[in-house]
């Protein structure tokens, strides 16, 4: 089993990711989840979402032939894909 959590950085980041970040979308965005059970679990008092990717790392580290057979890079795999957002919720480059 793999946990993949997704934050959002505030309450309208995490409105809308409720409604786009689908168990369906994920399994868009993560082709190598197709097929495997996965659970969304919501935690808006953080706010956030937490996937758990069910047999994503088959029987464990040392069965997984995953190139990522630990799922450390899952995160990062997710924040690469190019999805299209509100202009709203881009904040300006270097802003904090």
């Amino acid at each position: 089993m793999a946990n993949l959590g997704v934050w959002a950085r505030s309450a309208e980041a995490y409105a809308w990711l409720r409604e786009h970040l689908t168990v369906e979308r994920l399994h868009e965005l993560i082709p190598e989840a197709d097929g495997l059970r996965v659970e969304r679990h919501e935690l808006p008092s953080l706010p956030a979402l937490n996937f758990l990717l069910v047999g994503y790392l088959e029987q464990g580290v040392s069965s997984c032939l995953r190139i990522d057979p630990q799922a450390k890079g899952l995160g990062e795999y997710l924040a690469a894909k190019v999805v299209d957002i509100p202009a709203s919720l881009v904040r300006a480059s270097g802003a904090r």
